[in-house]
């Protein structure tokens, strides 16, 4: 599924970078190229005959040829492999050997002296004739895409080394404003440090709160395929580029009707899913004009948590004390709780002494797995050759991205607050005027009056609807100069526009009105004169179903978000050779970016006001400018001597001035050597200096609320728990008062959900990367086929643009030796219960992230027909070590340095492994997924051995294997254009560990979506061309 073969697919995936190439000696040599797929034929030919060849790869899938076997001349062998194929060779001025169509041999845009081959623009650098790249590129073709059984591009990608998972369906549910998306992250290093580009270009974010593409508005049929490009890449590409790119190339010879249906299901049930998808394209005007579109629409069902026994197993786990509660309910019930407890009511009335284990509310048969999601994508390209020298072309693409999910129902207390500036509690109902509470309560109150949690079950459950609409388009007119220059200018524009609505939450100004009513002549009334004049209806809480249809809609808040992204750029560039040296000539490209990326947020009035008891998003909007120039330049040193087949220096710099004070003008740059001792063996090495400015949102956004699950320091803390932190814990009178009032003298914390707002920073300035990578690629000659290579990185980045974890936070204040009054302290909230309600996370420019590793790669092509097999084979293994994944931050009185590397989604070893065999009906491929062994956590661990546990509970997480099978046909010899094709995912229906709510990865559901949540899923799909 995923190659890795960095010079083959710099050669040929990467859609043909011309490469200086001499003609073979007509020479009689004994070549032994199989019959079969044209594509592997010519990389055997080349091989055989010590020559390069220049193809498009789209003019040479599914083209199959003859072979040839024999002792011939090169030439005659070439001749033979493309007879009856239609396509032929040229070979221009400087001997380049291109593999081309018959049929635009001569068309306008050609001419009998240039190469008919298009001009393509490798990822990594706008050189015309690239040997390979200084740094690695893996490439992910459409075939893969197509027969993967793929939820989306993003999932596609996670299989290839150094790319994880970013924002998902499967782990966005609960976030506020990722909802729906689909990103990754490349070195695992954030979404916002990997690049997205498509065709080269930038392209606008989908995300309100960060500069994020969601790769699912993306139509796949418009995909020709996916390159990734590890390292440092703002020298060639502008910020961003810290970890590395992922150009998305786009179909670019689509000729004819292609189909497809795609259908998806599960093993143990939901979490189905369905895609149509429908593209067509063809030349005319004697071929100078080329015009492609097409759509796809696919739905992802929901995945309940009902549809999976293990998320709903009502567990917490607290690791104070490496205690396990169940089950674990929540104290928040439909007929309310009063009096701590005292009082409560189930669906048979009033009742003494609420036993939370017993009475509480179970909510996880509320919650959802996987977010449903309708996904419309539509996409249409042009390009016209106007002269023989000059070309326009125009791309659009469109996406709708609709999600819908459900909570439990809102719930609030006597300790909620609302407010922005200045905020207020509902606070405790009165004992002597509340018409609705019954004598019993009344009676147990305190002169401070009735307090109480409720869940609003009567008000509905929680919705959220988000709709995500992009416009990316680009229109461009590129050229010919004399003596082999060519130049390009482009236009960009894209446009993201969200709307989010939140349904049945509250307005908590009218639930406070509402809670403080009297009876007055026997008529029920709130008090506030004010409140009356707003419509106010009294608000009983009193017992299941209290909550009237007309208290309901009173309180009822049905509140909206609207943030668009606007995205500006035009660049242009010219690229050609300079001059000539002995090992051939310098190329070199030129150019210039100017980019305005603005950002603007409108959120509904009670949100601004702080009355919703949704989420609260700021309005805010700001704009970043950009102008940048850049230059790129590859040098070959030495070629064609004892130890030296090829030499060749890399390098770039670019100039970024940006309209904001605290960045100001940023250099980036990178400098690379290619040495290939004997044409079998490569040996690359780059320095690179990267930059990547703040975005609208770091920079310019208000507090805005988020939630997270967090698992409070204090939870299990004892009168009797040792250690500075149960110290401070118990320093807060509240979380005394909560140790001494429970009955086993335990503080625990009630939900692990809490709000996690995050807020930008307007004196923000750059971070900068500076990354350095040393790799070999070896092709024994003597074994045809074979293709390993391997690469080490260390990318350090300073200043990084940041904030601290929600667990750093915590830490940070109570571990503190002189007491939890610091300025971690001043991010948490608690209620006058002593309860977690919330942790502010602001931006800021920290000290030092760093990430080191080995990738190594292996993979080989053989058949084995002296032993009577048919068909081909391919054996493929990518294998990444990390060595490092660290972040420094300034604490109290130390620089403190958090490693993750070895905790769940940071595995010191993973690797992917492949075996396919192919003739010309069936393809198959079996492919497995490994994770080595890992910790929940490396703060619990500590805390571990602190303790003295042999054993923790839920901490040790051991290796995991995922073991895949896709298979595709070809029903009809003679009609290559029908496919059918399915998947069986996670054959051996393999959840992963078991993490529930309190460890630091799992989730109330007890899955980690690092593992993977569907179980066995199958695919099933029919793809046909016309």
């Amino acid at each position: 599924m995923t190659k890795v073969s960095f010079l083959r697919h710099m050669l040929t995936g990467s859609a043909c970078a011309l490469i200086l190439a001499g003609a073979a000696a007509a020479q009689t040599r004994n070549f032994d190229v199989p019959s079969g797929e044209l594509k592997n034929a010519l990389d055997a030919y080349a091989r055989q005959a010590g020559v390069q060849l220049v193809y498009k790869t789209e003019d040479v899938r599914g083209v199959r040829t003859r072979g040839v076997q024999d002792a011939v001349d090169a030439e005659t062998a070439l001749r033979r492999l493309l007879e009856g194929t239609g396509l032929t060779v040229q070979r221009d001025s400087s001997g380049a050997l291109a593999i081309v169509r018959q049929a635009v041999q001569k068309t306008a845009w050609t001419d009998d002296q240039t190469s008919t081959v298009e001009e393509v623009v490798v990822t990594g650098s706008r050189l015309k004739n690239v040997f390979d790249a200084a740094t690695p590129v893996v490439s992910m073709e459409r075939e893969a895409l197509l027969e993967g059984g793929y939820m989306d591009l993003a999932e596609a990608l996670t299989d290839i080394p150094g790319v994880e998972e970013g924002s998902s369906l499967a782990n966005n549910q609960s976030a506020t404003q990722a909802n729906g998306l689909s990103t990754i992250s490349l070195r695992n290093l954030g979404e916002n440090r990997t690049l997205t580009l498509i065709d080269g270009h930038r392209t606008v974010s989908n995300a309100g709160n960060r500069n994020a593409v969601s790769l699912s508005s993306i139509p796949e049929f418009f995909i020709d395929r996916v390159e990734v490009t590890t390292g440092g890449g703002s020298a060639v590409y502008g910020s961003d580029a810290i970890a590395g790119v992922v150009n998305i190339i786009t179909e670019r010879n689509l000729n004819g009707l292609r189909a497809r249906i795609v259908g998806g299901t599960t093993h143990d049930g939901g979490g189905d899913s369905i895609e149509y998808s429908v593209g067509a394209g063809g030349r005319f005007l004697d071929d100078r004009l080329y015009v492609m579109a097409g759509a796809t629409y696919d739905r992802q069902f929901k995945l309940k948590a009902t549809d999976r026994d293990r998320a709903l197993q009502s567990i917490l786990y607290v690791p104070a004390s490496n205690t396990v509660t169940t089950p674990d309910r929540s104290t928040y019930i439909s007929g309310g709780r009063f009096i701590s407890g005292r009082w409560f009511y189930d669906d048979s009335g009033l009742r003494p002494n609420m036993v939370t284990a017993v009475d509480g509310y179970e909510d996880r048969p509320d919650g959802t797995l996987i977010t449903p999601r309708d996904n419309l994508n539509g996409a249409a390209k042009f390009d016209y050759a106007v002269s023989d020298n000059l070309k326009v072309w125009g791309q659009l693409l469109y996406s709708n991205v609709v999600t819908d999910s459900t909570r439990a129902p809102t719930t609030f207390s006597n300790t909620t607050t609302f407010g922005v500036n200045d905020e207020f509690t509902i606070g405790r109902m009165s004992r002597t005027l509340n018409p609705f509470a019954p004598a019993e309560i009344k009676a147990a109150a305190s002169s401070s009056g009735i307090d109480f949690r409720r869940r609003v079950t009567e008000v509905g459950p929680n919705l959220i609807h988000n709709e995500r609409e992009t416009i990316r388009s680009w229109v461009g007119i590129e050229g010919s100069l004399p003596k082999d220059w060519d130049w390009k200018l482009t236009y960009g524009y894209g446009k993201f526009s969200g709307e989010q609505i939140r349904g049945n939450t509250l307005n908590l100004q009218r639930v406070k009105w509402a809670l403080d009513s009297e009876r007055v002549n026997g008529v029920v009334q709130c008090r506030d004169a004010a409140a009356r004049a707003d419509g106010c209806v009294p608000l009983n809480l009193f017992g299941v179903g209290s909550i009237t249809p007309e208290m309901a809609n009173y309180i009822r808040a049905n509140t909206y978000y609207r943030p668009t992204n606007r995205q500006d750029t035009i660049e242009g560039y010219v690229s050609g050779s300079l001059f000539e040296l002995p090992a051939g000539p310098i190329e070199a490209a030129f150019g210039f970016e100017s980019r305005r990326d603005h950002t603007q947020t409108r959120t509904d009035p009670l949100i601004q006001s702080g009355v919703a008891s949704s989420s609260f998003l700021p309005e805010y909007e700001g704009t970043i400018k950009a102008n940048e120039v850049f230059a790129e330049a590859s040098v070959p040193l030495l070629a064609d001597l004892p130890f030296a087949h090829r030499l060749t220096f890399n390098g770039a710099v670019r100039v970024a001035d940006y309209n904001l004070d605290a960045v100001g003008t940023t250099v980036s740059y990178r400098a690379g050597l290619q040495w290939s001792p004997i044409s079998d063996l490569r040996i690359r090495t780059e320095y690179a200096r990267a930059q990547r400015a703040p975005d609208t949102s770091e920079l310019f956004s208000p507090r805005r609320d988020d939630a997270d699950n967090v698992v409070d320091v204090c939870s299990g803390v004892t009168a009797n728990t040792a250690g500075i932190v149960a110290q401070n814990c118990r320093a807060d009178s509240r979380i005394a008062a909560a140790i001494a009032a429970a009955s086993d003298g335990t503080f625990r914390q009630l939900t692990t959900q809490i709000k996690a707002p995050n807020a930008g920073n307007p004196d923000l300035f750059e971070e900068t990367a500076d990354t350095w990578t040393l790799g070999l690629v070896y092709r024994p000659s003597r074994a045809p086929g074979l293709e390993l290579s391997v690469d080490y990185y260390d990318i350090k980045i300073t200043d990084v643009i940041s904030s601290l974890s929600n667990s750093a936070l915590l830490l940070g204040c109570y571990s503190d030796a002189n007491g939890a009054d610091n300025v971690f302290c001043d991010t948490i909230t608690r209620d006058e219960n002593g309860q977690l309600v919330r942790i502010l996370n602001q931006e800021q420019n920290l000290n030092e992230t760093r990430a080191r590793g080995v990738d190594l790669a292996a993979s080989y092509r053989f058949d084995l027909e002296h032993l009577n097999v048919p068909g081909k084979f391919r054996a493929s293994m990518n294998y990444s070590r990390r060595l490092e994944l660290s972040t420094e931050y300034d604490s109290i009185d130390k620089v403190e340095l958090v490693d993750s590397v070895g905790e769940v989604g940071t595995a010191k070893n993973e690797a992917r492994y492949g075996l396919s065999w192919y003739d010309d009906v069936w393809s198959l491929r079996w492919s497995s997924r490994f994770i080595g062994e890992v910790v929940d956590s490396l703060e619990r661990k500590q805390q571990a051995v602190a303790a003295g546990w042999s054993d923790p509970l839920f901490l040790n997480v051991d290796a995991y294997w995922r073991h895949d099978l896709s298979v595709s046909f070809k029903p009809d010899r003679s009609n290559p254009q029908l496919k059918v094709f399915g998947t069986v995912k996670n054959i051996f229906n393999n959840y992963g560990p078991f993490l529930p709510d309190g460890t630091d990865s799992g989730n109330a559901y007890n899955y980690s979506s690092a593992y993977g949540i569907t179980g066995r899923a199958f695919t099933l799909g029919v793809q046909v061309e016309f």
